[in-house]
């Protein structure tokens, strides 16, 4: 099960609703229209279709000068725009600027609306000029913050806030915004300390509050965390959001009940609320709980279609679950959505790894490094795939990198020991095992590896101690099979037996186990229990080389010499690489008269392994040179 992603939030945007002041007339004003006007200014509480009217019989009224009348359409702009007619908002803004080009406040509540409509350069120009014109509103200059932060230039959006902040200093939402820009930036304690500022002057600011605990949140101290989302929780009981983010927090604590019991909450209090679904969906996922988990990413997708983490988290359901298929179109489509994040494409290669797909699995884990040069799973990933494609070297720089951006990295010093150990380099690979285990004493895979390498250098004494530990960690049937292997190769073979028996009991389906109980069965000279031992292993793993191998030495050792020359018939042909399967072969060929063949036997296994006795001393008794004579 892959590490759940962080959870995401959603900002809602930042408006400063500000009020025109019309300026008087020289004609002199009739009853109607000074109503009309404090309605249009926002003097006099009105709806904003009463505002609209008013706007317009003044506008018509043919009574006004351009600059009042700039003043006038910008009002009715603003009244448009709340009633959510964005197109007539932006017509009398048009209007506004064209009546009186000087006119700052309409300038800069075009960029407001423009910057609703995601045009953020647009919304600059205007902001630009605005400020050219009136470098004193402090809005305005939080506006341009907010445009720039939309666009991701927090630098720029911080200086525009400063100018806010330094023109109002008991500007509350500039304090916000600007904890907003810094928290983005990932600069988390001068996001803490705007928010500390904004919630002094605004104690009861629910949207500053919240945002803190999301700053602690990434800080990582997930009780000031909760602390925050239950203040905000106090001061607005309906807050979805605040709900949504404490169970998040609970989640990082594995404190699963109540994660769930805010995400229900946010749930019933939200029911379209996509987001909390999909981190619901992530503690059903947490819990293994796969099909619950497909549930509520499913809902969050049909709530929102464009969400690709809730695809992506699908995604790992499915992989882990076991069905490809569907992760991959997940994958694909969380892709096409978002490319550029790292994170997909990493899950994706992890996906294809695993159903063996290496060559795509390590381009999608390129781009992963490509998007995220610091993303240490992402280079400990591709290293396994270069290890699974028997590149031990390339596996191991990677393995290098992942190590060098997290010294931390257990799982990334255990991958890199097992690409040494199969290069034949045990001492560099029980290194590498050691600094695993330092990191994480109840690794249980790292004993585990450790042992095997131990086992490799002759240390069957100290493999025994590791499989010890790593079965009282984590009892595996792959463990068990080690360490009977173990106990086999220092002649106990009742303890071998027992362990092999183990092994088999909690995964039936494992042939190693079973090749390792038939070896300690023949050692017994239990001949007939060993060949059913290798007869299942072959029925488990047909092309099992070692398999056929080993049931030729115990049909042989029975004299079923027919039975023993097909199996070494078949072990060569499955791996013509083995010295130990030529020269039996050569053994069963000279029990059979077969001389000729028993000396080709011999020296090819001579010739794959010069230093091989038993080969050796069969050409010597059938007094037949070491090699053939040119």
């Amino acid at each position: 099960m892959r590490n759940s992603p962080p959870f995401r939030h959603d900002r809602s945007p930042r408006w400063l609703p500000i009020a025109a002041i019309i300026v008087l007339v020289v004609l002199p004003a009739r009853a109607q229209d000074s109503a009309d006007e404090r309605r249009c200014t926002g003097q006099w509480r009105a709806t904003t279709e009463e505002r609209v009217a008013s706007c317009t019989a003044l506008i018509d009224s043919g009574r006004y000068q351009p600059i009042n009348l700039a003043i006038l359409h910008d009002n009715r702009g603003m009244a448009f725009r709340a009633e959510g007619d964005l197109t007539n908002a932006r017509k009398d803004f048009d209007e506004a600027i064209t009546l009186n080009p000087s006119y700052a406040r309409a300038l800069a509540n075009r960029a407001s609306l423009v910057l609703a409509q995601h045009d953020f350069d647009g919304a600059i120009a205007d902001l630009d000029q605005a400020i050219m014109l009136d470098a004193t509103d402090a809005s305005t200059f939080m506006t341009r913050g907010n445009a720039f932060d939309e666009k991701s230039d927090f630098d720029r959006a911080i200086a525009d806030y400063n100018e806010a902040i330094r023109l109002s200093p008991n500007y509350a939402a500039a304090f916000f915004n600007r904890g907003l820009a810094y928290r983005r930036k990932g600069d988390l304690d001068h996001a803490i300390a705007d928010y500390d500022q904004a919630i002094r002057l605004d104690p009861r600011n629910t949207s500053a509050i919240n945002n803190r605990g999301i700053a602690w949140f990434a800080k990582g101290d997930f009780d000031h965390a909760i602390a925050d989302y239950s203040q905000a929780i106090r001061l607005d009981s309906n807050l979805a959001a605040a709900y949504n983010n404490r169970g998040n927090a609970w989640r990082a604590k594995s404190d699963f009940v109540r994660a769930t019991a805010d995400f229900d909450r946010a749930i019933k209090l939200s029911p379209q609320f996509a987001l909390a679904y999909d981190n619901r969906g992530l503690v059903s996922y947490q819990k293994q709980d796969y099909d619950r988990a497909i549930a509520d990413f499913d809902t969050a997708i049909r709530l929102d279609p464009k969400n690709a983490q809730a695809y992506n988290n699908r995604g790992n359901a499915y992989a882990d679950k076991g069905d490809r298929n569907a992760a991959i179109a997940d994958y694909d489509a969380a892709i096409r959505l978002d490319p550029n994040t790292a994170g997909i494409r990493y899950d994706r290669g992890i996906a294809l790894r695993r159903s063996g797909d290496l060559d795509r699995a390590i381009a999608d884990l390129n781009e992963a490094i490509r998007l995220d040069p610091q993303h240490a799973g992402a280079f400990n990933e591709r290293g396994y795939a270069y290890y699974q494609k028997r590149d031990f070297d390339r596996a191991i720089v990677d393995y290098d990198e992942a190590i060098r951006l997290n010294p931390q990295f257990a799982v990334a010093y255990n991958n890199r020991g097992n690409a040494y150990d199969d290069k034949g380099d045990p001492d560099h690979a029980i290194a590498d095992y050691d600094a695993a285990l330092r990191i994480d004493v109840n690794y249980a895979a790292a004993y585990y590896n450790r042992g095997i390498a131990w086992r490799r250098k002759g240390d069957p004494d100290r493999a025994i101690a590791d499989y010890d530990r790593a079965i009282k960690l984590k009892p595996t049937a792959a463990a068990y099979n080690n360490r009977g292997s173990a106990w086999e190769a220092k002649g106990e073979i009742d303890r071998a037996i027992a362990d092999l028996d183990q092994s088999i009991k909690l995964d039936p389906s494992l042939p190693d186990a079973h090749i390792n109980r038939g070896n300690a069965k023949r050692e017994r000279l239990d001949l007939a229990g060993a060949i059913a031992d290798y007869t299942q292993a072959i029925a488990l793993s047909p092309n099992a080389a070692l398999a056929f191998y080993n049931r030729a030495w115990a049909h042989y050792l029975a004299g079923e010499n027919a039975d023993a020359l097909s199996d070494a018939d078949r072990a060569i042909a499955l791996d013509d690489h083995s010295a130990s399967a030529f020269s039996t072969r050569g053994l069963i060929r000279e029990r059979i008269g077969d001389t000729a063949g028993a000396i080709a036997d011999f020296r090819q296994a001579l010739k794959l392994d010069p230093t091989f006795q038993q080969p050796a001393d069969g050409l010597r008794r059938l007094q037949a040179s070491p090699a053939t004579s040119p």
